[in-house]
């Protein structure tokens, strides 16, 4: 007998045409990131030495490689989706160490504000920016999100990214609507991680996210809520969201070193917004 949740995710990749990605095809991607070495010095001063300098920093001794699930990402985003990345004013919410946003310039965006929360994230992010010699075009900002709605004035974005954040908030449904209503963007490039389902409605599960910046899934210790698959694609459509593209992570189970992904715990969408005047 088959689990419970497994109908409903087949039902959810037919209903959304659920891309499909041959593996083989990330090894030719992983050769278009070039900037491993920055992003190792960054994790080392996240999780080893918080004092190094990048300017006593060897690039050429780099040990580190992207795990594939990273690889993937990038595909989905800055190769599949490029062309809505090109000449577009990003605004990434919960924007963690920039690295998306470093990554979005590279592939020809023209501006970027990021939001990040915790900070000591946001301080490393905006030395990540600098060593990459973007700070002219990537604007970063220590606010919640709820911070940042309460003083958003009318700023124009032709992409949103929420990206690994919906998760951790307690109000995601309000936030999804606030970006679609208020922001107006023509695209929201969404993931999150998911939980199974067990009803046609979907659910959420309650759960406490770590206040420590080197874990995994990290922010703050206040509630949020994890949507399950059925919840988060209802919740997309009920709001009005177009989906334009849609990746299950259950395609990827037992890749990668990210265990949400590694699980096939992810849902990884890309919305338009019907409404939007841009």
């Amino acid at each position: 007998m088959q689990p419970i949740g497994d109908k409903y995710i087949k039902q959810l990749q037919i209903d959304n045409n659920v891309l499909q990605v041959d593996v083989t095809t990330l090894d030719h991607v992983r050769k278009l990131i070039t900037n491993e070495p920055y992003i190792e010095f960054i994790f080392h001063k996240l999780f080893d030495s918080p004092e190094c300098k990048f300017s006593d920093y060897d690039i050429s001794t780099c040990q580190w490689s992207f795990p594939e699930c990273w690889v993937l990402r990038y595909y989905l985003y800055f190769v599949l989706h490029k062309e809505l990345i090109q000449g577009a004013n990003i605004l990434d919410l919960g924007s963690n160490l920039n690295f998306y946003a470093v990554w979005a310039m590279l592939n020809g965006a023209n501006k970027i504000d990021s939001v990040e929360a915790e900070k000591v994230r946001y301080k490393l992010s905006l030395e990540y920016v600098g060593i990459n010699n973007l700070t002219p075009y990537i604007n970063t900002v220590n606010q919640t999100i709820d911070e940042f709605i309460k003083e958003y004035h009318n700023q124009q974005y032709d992409v949103v990214f929420l990206s690994d954040v919906l998760y951790y908030l307690s109000n995601g449904i309000d936030v999804l609507q606030f970006i679609k209503d208020t922001i107006k963007p023509k695209y929201l490039f969404l993931e999150s991680t998911v939980v199974d389902d067990y009803c046609d409605s979907g659910h959420f599960n309650l759960w406490a996210p770590s206040d420590d910046p080197k874990s995994i899934q990290s922010y703050t210790k206040k509630s949020a809520l994890i949507p399950s698959r059925n919840a988060l694609n209802n919740v997309i459509k009920q709001l009005g969201w177009k989906i334009v593209a849609y990746y299950d992570y259950q395609n990827f189970i037992g890749r990668g070193k990210s265990p949400p992904r590694k699980s096939g715990h992810k849902s990884f969408y890309i919305l338009r917004n019907e409404q939007t005047n841009n």
